[in-house]
């Protein structure tokens, strides 16, 4: 168990790499976190830990292979929170739980393993929040392409209050555009965010791999997708959100963040909707799909 403290500053510096520059992050000494914001416990945790538990190598070895960080890359991440939202200035405990390992036919053929574990955040003894992250071992191949650089499309000023939140199953919240990710998008993410991985800013290493070009982060689109949805719904209303990587994202893409609300719900007393969440490229692909679930006023 560790704990971590929540640091007015690194609330402010993840909000704006996720381009959520709202006085609610930048202006409140006991800001709330953005959804995504507790990716940054690897500062103060050491997620890989996991790998060399008894049990977790025991698993890993079941299926022929030894433990190897350097091969694991982020597939979903899936962030439970149990209100309020944990605020700058609070210190939360860590707890790791290996969840398990499977294994499944990849989506270009072959065998990919699944490797499951969680952080739980802990206040006060009690479950603050929780994140669950799945990663497999990185597949063979590389994307045929590199996107040709593209002229810089600003990002949409965000309102600083919610929108009247949509509540009709099937209802589309208007697109929101981000990007084209640069070098400096990318490596201010990655320094907000704790992942220093350089097959991220190290074309030549990537290209060593059998990448045309480095990629960008899988968590810097599931923080611009929290950010379109928390413009909608509002900052300390989230109660879950779970992205799953699909399609790398290449320097110079623009990304397209779009939303449908799935259902209305009853949970833990309270009302909320459920989202259905995508992240597509201009190039048409698809970085990344999920859900989220805010409570709104009954």
């Amino acid at each position: 168990m560790a704990t971590m403290p929540v640091e007015r500053g690194k609330v402010r510096e993840y909000a704006l790499a996720t381009g959520a520059a709202w006085p609610v992050y930048l202006d409140d000494p006991a800001a709330p976190i953005p959804p995504t914001f507790l990716s940054t416990v690897v500062f103060w945790e050491s997620l890989h830990d996991v790998l060399d538990a008894p049990e977790t190598v025991a698993s890993l070895a079941a299926h022929g292979v030894e433990p190897d960080v350097g091969r694991l890359l982020s597939v979903e991440q899936d962030y439970l929170f149990a209100p309020p939202l944990p605020r700058a200035g609070e210190v939360l405990e860590t707890r790791l739980r290996f969840d398990g390992v499977t294994a499944k036919e990849g989506r270009r053929g072959g065998r990919m393993l699944l490797v499951r574990f969680a952080v739980e955040f802990l206040r006060d003894g009690g479950r603050a929040a929780e994140c669950r992250y799945t990663s497999a071992y990185l597949p063979g191949g590389a994307p045929s392409s590199l996107a040709a650089p593209r002229g810089r499309t600003p990002v949409p000023e965000m309102p600083d209050v919610p929108r009247r939140p949509l509540l009709d199953s099937g209802a589309a919240l208007p697109p929101m555009l981000f990007g084209p990710v640069t070098m400096t998008d990318i490596v201010r993410y990655q320094g907000a965010s704790g992942d220093m991985n350089p097959m991220h800013h190290d074309d030549e290493l990537a290209r060593a791999h059998g990448y045309p070009a480095a990629f960008s982060v899988g968590m810097l689109g599931a923080g611009y997708l929290a950010t379109y949805c928390c413009a909608h719904y509002g900052v300390e209303s989230v109660r879950r959100f779970r992205t799953r990587f699909r399609d790398l994202v290449w320097r110079g893409d623009t990304l397209v963040a779009t939303a449908t609300v799935a259902r209305v719900l009853e949970a833990d007393g309270e009302r909320r909707v459920e989202l259905a969440l995508r992240l597509a490229t201009d190039a048409g692909g698809v970085a990344a799909e999920g859900s989220a679930e805010f409570a709104v006023p009954a």
